[in-house]
């Protein structure tokens, strides 16, 4: 992806994603999360620029609850509470249940090498096994679908290409 380099909070959804997700947040700032929502939408990069960010969010971070919150753009539950479920579009749902985000954040965050503590390892298997299903249901154009299988610590990833 060669859209991952640079600082992924220099653009406008990057900047509002870092505060979105900071840790000294008390809780979900709902207003700024559908102003994120609305900014991925309407903007040409928007979707990609809000992955670039959640990536930085979570991948290697050693702060649990900065990697939580980023994990509230992926997914949270129940759906019907998921701001990007709800409101981002197509892009961004292509891009977040993609393989390489999958596996280059997703399962990479949770490897035993990561030490993840139990909530973030639980939430993360959650979310790969929810992001299956939305993929099913948003249909599969230009889309690798996943076949997760989840044993104990253990994720299987079978891709799909439809």
């Amino acid at each position: 992806m060669e859209f991952l380099t640079g600082n992924p909070f220099s653009t406008p959804v990057g900047q509002r994603i870092e505060h979105a997700t900071s840790p000294t947040l008390q809780s979900e700032d709902w207003g700024l999360n559908m102003e994120i929502c609305d900014i991925i939408n309407e903007t040409e990069d928007g979707a990609k620029d809000a992955v670039r960010a959640i990536k930085k969010r979570i991948v290697g971070n050693k702060n649990c609850r900065e990697v939580m919150l980023a994990l509230i753009w992926v997914l949270t539950e129940p759906l019907e509470f998921c701001a990007c479920v709800k409101n981002c579009g197509h892009r961004f749902h292509v891009l977040v249940s993609s393989r390489e985000f999958v596996e280059g954040v997703l399962v990479r965050t949770i490897l035993p090498k990561n030490d993840p503590p139990l909530v973030l390892h639980d939430r993360v298997l959650t979310i790969i096994q929810v992001r299956r299903t939305i993929v099913s249901q948003i249909g599969c154009l230009k889309v690798e679908r996943m076949l997760v299988v989840l044993s104990s610590s253990v994720v299987t990833i079978v891709w799909l290409i439809c």
